[in-house]
């Protein structure tokens, strides 16, 4: 006896197959593939799935990150670049390996910081080294600091420091010059070289701005030493830009999008002037006033000192016509009377000082022009131009006396053809149709592979609604017995167009336990019934 076999009949295909029929396990069994399909699922992608992902570098140009991902191809390493910051990333467990494949090729080269150039200046090294080491180390520190600038590859910076002189009139100020190796079709603004400036002559003491040079690896003169040309400039365009959107949102709801253009011209005053003026009121306030007033009246009596000249006899008397002149006796004619006064008055003057500054930026001149399509303009009134002429004045604060210009014409705009992309071109039908051939594939998974699977798992044999008799169990020991059963089976299927369906189900309950029972005399039917139903048609 073979050791698949048992004494029922049957190997061990057999044996599983009746332990798979039974009712319970042909229930649980679609649950037991439901789980063990998810298993694999998980497993299969736990065996595609990346692995968790490391930065790897952060911060290199493009000729640094083209080096490190060869070299990371040589090594057969995967990895992947951020399309937004260029960050490099690698698998968790092949980071360090990454790194070391990187330092080994020599494909990022660090540079040496200025602490790390000072930390290695010799001992006992002479004044003159050292501050030769010193200059060189803060010219490195310039360096990695510009480096950080956006769209800047590479950098050199030279400082020119002059000893100092015991004459005053002997020392010469610092200057400096940097070299930037700008990135393939960048450009640094006009600011950002303005900040370079302003870095370089605030790290170096007494160093100027003027005398900060800077140019690009094409030989172009960034700092032109003339910063107020590119103020100048800024200021105009963010300045007509304003005004250009205050005429746009004025007109867009009268003529419409497209009805009309307008260009603007602006003329700033771009000099500074400081004035200051002193002035003082005229009408002053008395602030205190002193009087002082004297008076004095001389004698006709002569009096005097002997001896002297006031002691001398009156002339001698003219006889004159006429009656003597009476003169009184006794009274004395007095003399004249001085007196003296004078007045001291002290004013107290307002005084008035006014500084004035006038930044950059008056506007000297304005000149605005708007054309206005004809067709939208066909049904307007005459005097409509002029209004809208005046609207734009007032919108853009046109001043006549200062001389702005306002010019408002008519003229037939001729429509600019816009080519719109075919469909298939435009990114919602690529998303489309990459979404809809998934839907697809998962929908013909489901119809072609899923649902039949669960309908062949889910297919259970009717029921047996009785026991056979005895005597049918007796009359299966015997092989002839069986097949003359299965003859009449089959004829009975055979001949009749209705199967009773309580028939049916003593009939294939028999046929179940024939099988399960003797699986010899159910394979001789079995070929019986083959037999015969090949037979047939031959006949």
């Amino acid at each position: 006896m073979s050791p698949l076999t048992d004494p029922g009949g049957g190997g061990l295909p057999a044996r599983l197959g009746r332990f798979i029929s039974q009712p319970p396990v042909r229930r649980a069994l679609p649950w037991f593939a439901g789980v063990g399909a998810a298993g694999l699922a998980g497993l299969l992608w736990l065996e595609m799935a990346p692995a968790p992902q490391r930065v790897l570098y952060t911060s290199l140009n493009d000729s640094e990150r083209a080096n490190v991902v060869a070299a990371l191809d040589k090594a057969s390493i995967r990895y992947s670049i951020n399309n937004q910051t260029g960050a490099i990333s690698v698998g968790e467990d092949d980071l360090y390996k990454a790194r070391m494949v990187a330092a080994a090729d020599g494909t990022l080269a660090t540079p040496e910081t200025g602490e790390q150039m000072i930390d290695k200046l010799p001992l006992g090294a002479s004044r003159t080294v050292e501050g030769q080491r010193l200059q060189a180390a803060r010219e490195r520190e310039l360096e990695l600091t510009i480096m950080q600038i956006e769209g800047v590859e590479a950098v050199r910076v030279h400082l020119a420091e002059p000893e100092k002189s015991a004459f005053v009139r002997d020392n010469a100020a610092p200057t400096a010059s940097v070299m930037l190796k700008l990135a393939r079709g960048r450009q640094l603004a006009a600011g950002q070289v303005t900040a370079i400036v302003n870095l370089v002559a605030g790290s170096v003491p007494g160093l100027s701005i003027e005398a900060v040079k800077v140019i690009d690896q094409q030989g172009h003169l960034l700092s032109s030493g003339r910063p107020g040309d590119i103020d100048r400039i800024e200021m105009q365009a963010r300045l007509e830009d304003k005004l250009r959107q205050q005429v746009e949102s004025l007109l867009t709801p009268m003529l419409g999008a497209g009805n009309f253009s307008s260009e603007i011209q602006v003329d700033l005053d771009m000099n500074q002037q400081t004035s200051a003026r002193e002035s003082y009121d005229k009408q002053g306030v008395v602030r205190s006033e002193t009087q002082t007033a004297s008076q004095s009246t001389a004698s006709a009596t002569p009096s005097g000192v002997p001896g002297v000249l006031s002691n001398t006899p009156p002339p001698q008397a003219q006889p004159s016509a006429g009656p003597p002149a009476a003169t009184p006796s006794g009274n004395a004619t007095p003399g004249p009377a001085n007196s003296d006064s004078s007045t001291t008055r002290t004013y107290e003057l307002g005084r008035e000082v006014a500084v004035t500054n006038a930044g950059p930026g008056k506007i000297r001149r304005l000149s605005v022009a708007v054309a206005l399509s004809a067709a939208a303009m066909a049904k307007a009134k005459p005097g409509e131009i002029d209004q809208i002429k005046q609207l734009v004045g007032a919108a853009v604060g046109a001043d006549t006396a200062r001389g702005d210009q306002i010019a408002v014409v008519m003229r037939n705009f001729q429509q600019v053809p816009i080519e719109t992309p075919k469909f298939w071109e435009t990114p919602w039908f690529a998303m489309a149709v990459r979404n809809g051939v998934a839907l697809l594939a998962v929908l013909l998974t489901l119809l072609l592979g899923v649902r039949p699977l669960i309908k062949a798992l889910k297919r259970d044999p009717a029921p047996a609604t009785g026991e056979p008799p005895e005597p049918a169990e007796r009359d299966a020991d015997t092989p002839g017995e069986g097949a003359r059963r299965s003859g009449t089976a089959q004829g009975a299927f055979a001949g009749s167009a209705t199967v009773d369906p309580e028939t049916l189900g003593l009939q294939v309950g028999l046929a179940q336990r024939l099988v399960r029972e003797k699986p010899d005399t159910a394979v001789a039917a079995l070929r019986q019934m083959l037999g015969d139903t090949e037979a047939e048609p031959t006949r």
